[in-house]
């Protein structure tokens, strides 16, 4: 599948102006979170979402040209609202091992973000089965490693930069893995993994030997 056929398939067709395409655009997004909450977004279809969000098919394909574009859009957005949390984790550290307890510690309150807010977990799973939205997981990895590296460059003047790069790409990757996992699990056991996990983190997500 070519570049333009891969955006015209993901892409928002229509950017809301007026009032009442805002808040169509808005119905949209809550049904479809409520719909791929309740059934699983491989589950849900465009028809669904549209008598959900009370619209006419025709309105919603105005927006999207199928499920696949409205899945990026949540993804887009519900990125934004996080970036501010985890953008900052290491602004203002001054030692590595200040930042390795740092990446530890916010283990914990992303699991409970994650937690309050499992669309975020739905739509990870939903992107990585599908071959034309995966670069949006990645993108979001490489934008998270080039602001941990600005804030934390002062203290690598003796790490090369691919070497720092691959080391945060793992730990963000395998975290990942380890979310989706404990996203199944009770509270109690998901803790236990995510504490084991948390000393992993703070003891190699700066370790940079051979």
């Amino acid at each position: 599948m070519n570049e333009q056929i891969v955006h015209r398939r993901l892409q928002q067709r229509k950017k809301p102006r007026q009032e009442r395409s805002i808040q169509r655009l808005e119905a949209i997004i809550e049904a479809s979170i409520a719909l791929f909450l309740e059934k699983g977004v491989n589950e849900v279809t465009m028809s669904e979402i549209a008598q959900r969000a009370g619209i006419p098919i025709g309105s919603l394909y105005q927006f999207f040209p199928q499920k696949a574009a409205v899945i990026k859009a949540l993804h887009d957005r519900l990125a934004m609202q996080i970036d501010a949390y985890i953008l900052r984790i290491f602004a203002g550290i001054t030692t590595l091992d200040a930042a390795s307890a740092r990446a530890a510690d916010c283990l914990f309150e992303l699991h409970d973000l994650f937690r309050k807010e499992p669309i975020y977990t739905v739509l990870w799973q939903a992107i990585i089965t599908d071959k034309d939205l995966r670069f949006l997981s990645a993108g979001f990895h490489e934008r998270l490693i080039a602001a941990f590296y600005q804030d934390l460059s002062h203290l690598l003047t003796e790490v090369p930069r691919e070497r720092f790069n691959v080391n945060l790409k793992l730990m963000i990757v395998s975290t990942s893995e380890v979310f989706r996992m404990t996203s199944h699990l009770g509270e109690d056991e998901a803790r236990v993994h995510l504490s084991r996990w948390r000393e992993i983190i703070r003891l190699s997500i700066f370790d940079f030997s051979d």
